[in-house]
Parts: C-alpha cells; structure tokens; sequence
C-alpha cells in the first residue's frame, strides 16, 4: 500500500483523505499492523489501476492490464457527474462504422504530426 500510495505522490494524511480515514489508521495499514477493509482495499485498486492479487498477496504483475484501465475509466466518467462527459461517451458509443473510420484517420494524422515535433 505505501507504493501505490508514494507513486500516487500522496501524503499519508492525503491518501487518508481519500478514503475517509486517519493517517493514523493508513499508517496501521502500510505497517501491517491493522488490515484494511476489502472495500478499502478494492477500492485503492479502483482509484489506483493496481491489481487485487498484487496489493493483497504481492503476485506481480502490480498494474492491471490497459484494458481493464480504460474500463475502469469509462465507469468511473459514466458514474460521475460530469454530464459532457458522459454524452460524449454516449454519442461515441453511438457512431457508424464510417466515423470510426474517418476518427481514425484523424488520430493517425495527429500521431504522424505528433512524431514530426519530436
């Protein structure tokens, strides 16, 4: 937990704020004194895009694989509250074959341009 939480760049009392805690509780768990609660440590995994076997039983890999990342971060927009993001989603859920096709030959076209700056 102190490496996710040290490559968030977090404080304790910043990472504590997070989930509702102390500092003093995040310090317990980081120490092994105190085991976290599994909402809790689902949720780091959640928040983090840290793999549960990796932070509850150290099985590497640490990270979860990009597309359960980008899942995750569909759900967490479709169940925020950001209402133009969640239209965005939508619409792009929504589009024909066609746009797909002339999106990404737009996104090609910024990764060559992307590549010229370099």
């Amino acid at each position: 937990m102190k490496q996710v939480r040290r490559q968030a760049h977090l404080t304790q009392s910043d990472f504590a704020s997070r989930f509702g805690v102390t500092r003093d509780i995040v310090a317990s768990w980081e120490n092994g004194r105190v085991d976290p609660p599994e909402a809790v440590v689902r949720l780091i995994c959640r928040e983090f895009d840290v793999s549960y076997p990796w932070l509850k039983n150290g099985e590497m890999p640490m990270s979860v694989p990009d597309e359960a990342v980008a899942l995750n971060q569909m759900d967490r927009i479709m169940n925020g509250d950001n209402e133009f993001m969640k239209s965005v989603f939508r619409e792009l859920a929504n589009l024909p074959a066609d746009a797909w096709k002339e999106i990404n030959a737009f996104v090609d076209r910024l990764n060559a341009t992307d590549t010229k700056n370099l």
